[in-house]
């Protein structure tokens, strides 16, 4: 049996991602990294401690970084698409406009309401 698939998510993002209101992650495109296809389940590791199944609701879509939108950028949380450049170089410090964007949506999966979840390494 495969591994599951993960992404790995830094501090902070947990709770949005739990609320719903994070429901996309911007990366710098590595293959075999940021494939996902729709429907597909994968794991999210938060930093903040907890491991939460998602599922992909729309296959990764890949572009250059400078044809990200704000309103994509606005939907990972960062003010426009210039502000997500920037942050996203905190991650990958070589970026570069050109450089391929992987957009991924998902959504946590629930089993009659609740939220498929796990404490992770990361948990304090």
């Amino acid at each position: 049996m495969a591994e599951m698939k993960r992404l790995i998510f830094g501090e902070g993002l947990m709770f949005p991602t739990l609320t719903g209101e994070k429901q996309i992650t911007l990366r710098k495109y590595r293959a075999g990294s940021h494939d996902f296809v729709k429907g597909e389940v994968i794991r999210g590791e938060f930093k903040d401690g907890l491991n939460v199944l998602l599922q992909i609701t729309a296959d990764t879509e890949k572009k250059p970084f400078n044809e990200l939108t704000d309103a994509e950028a606005q939907a990972d949380g960062f003010n426009n698409a210039e502000d997500a450049f920037n942050g996203l170089k905190d991650y990958y410090p070589d970026l570069q406009k050109t450089d391929l964007l992987a957009t991924i949506r998902y959504e946590i999966v629930k089993v009659d309401g609740t939220h498929a979840v796990s404490i992770n390494e990361y948990a304090q």
